[in-house]
């Protein structure tokens, strides 16, 4: 399978995870956690990179997500009333950095 071509100039809001070479993350799901959805995010080796902790019984299904420090980095949050199923990321402040429908526009909006 052949990746995707890079891009100029990474794009990022947090440079410490740009990446020097393709790598390949590995996200495993614990079932029937009693945590909620809460997980580490891996690159292959098993290096842990990103923490993700669930809200148990949130109607937003709201996910903190934290670098391995502890330092929450961002949220999503998926947004009710509309039309396609929409998730927000949104900083720690509660500011709306992106938007992801579920037709697979994206828009990035800016500060």
């Amino acid at each position: 399978m052949a990746g995707l071509p890079g891009v100029p100039q990474p794009i990022a809001i947090f440079p410490q995870f740009i990446a020097k070479q393709p790598e390949t993350l590995v996200l495993k799901e614990k079932v029937l956690s009693l945590s909620g959805d809460s997980f580490t995010i891996k690159l292959a080796n098993g290096t842990p990179i990103l923490q993700v902790e669930g809200k148990v019984m949130s109607i937003s299904g709201r996910k903190k997500v934290s670098d391995m420090q502890g330092n929450h980095l961002f949220s999503i949050v998926k947004e009710h009333l509309h039309i396609h199923a929409t998730y927000v990321v949104e900083s720690p402040s509660k500011q709306k950095l992106c938007e992801v429908k579920s037709h697979f526009a994206c828009e990035y909006l800016e500060a």
